[in-house]
């Protein structure tokens, strides 16, 4: 059976990894200003290795107000008016920019949602250059809920992950835009596919018709 993942379910930052939210960056410049400035990873985006395309990147952008055109990182952290759900950061993958780190699945792990944004900043939020990838393998991510600012999205994955130490990666191979990567988080719950949600939506609009209709049908007899 089929088990939706919605608000209420209960989500938990993954256990061996770290830092899923991208909140823990530390020693970082008061005022990162319009154009940024140049902070070490280590910094930024603790725990994570971050990459331009295969070359390991020691420092990134930390940017406040707006993405940087040209001479940006192809990984940069975002705050202010840049991050995603309020946050005070949020991690931006440019054209083969890619953030990885190792850790340990959480037990009874089905899938993995994150929320996302692209191209940096607002408007669509079509993902076509973002790759997930867990230990190796890459999912395939679907729509999960809708926000005017983001879009969460889910992934399952394979049972026998569970426990395993793994590499989790979130490659963006689109050229020239940008996508907004926060909130990682592992669920016990699985991921619906595309035409379940598509299901779903119509299960509750039919659902709706049918109580109008009987409180309508109520209403007419008590006339």
């Amino acid at each position: 059976m089929l088990v939706v993942s919605t608000a209420s379910v209960i989500l938990t930052y993954g256990q061996g990894f770290l830092n899923l939210n991208f909140e823990s960056a530390n020693n970082l410049p008061g005022n990162p200003g319009q154009y940024g400035v140049l902070v070490s990873t280590a910094d930024a985006l603790p725990n994570w290795s971050a990459y331009d395309g295969e070359a390991d990147l020691s420092e990134i952008y930390y940017v406040s107000n707006s993405p940087i055109s040209g001479s940006s990182s192809s990984v940069e952290l975002e705050s202010g008016s840049l991050a995603l759900n309020g946050n005070t950061f949020s991690a931006a993958l440019y054209s083969d920019g890619s953030i990885s780190q190792t850790g340990t699945v959480p037990d009874n792990s089905e899938s993995l949602e994150f929320e996302a944004e692209g191209p940096v900043p607002g408007g669509s939020l079509e993902l076509e250059g973002l790759q997930v990838t867990l230990g190796g393998q890459s999912l395939s991510f679907s729509t999960i809920s809708e926000d005017p600012d983001y879009t969460v999205y889910g992934a399952n994955i394979q049972a026998d992950m569970d426990g395993q130490e793994e590499a989790l990666t979130f490659i963006n191979s689109e050229d020239g835009a940008g996508v907004l990567i926060d909130d990682i988080q592992f669920s016990p719950s699985v991921a619906p596919e595309p035409g379940e949600m598509t299901l779903i939506g119509l299960g509750a609009v039919l659902l709706y018709i049918s109580k109008r209709r009987k409180q309508s049908g109520a209403g007419n007899e008590d006339g």
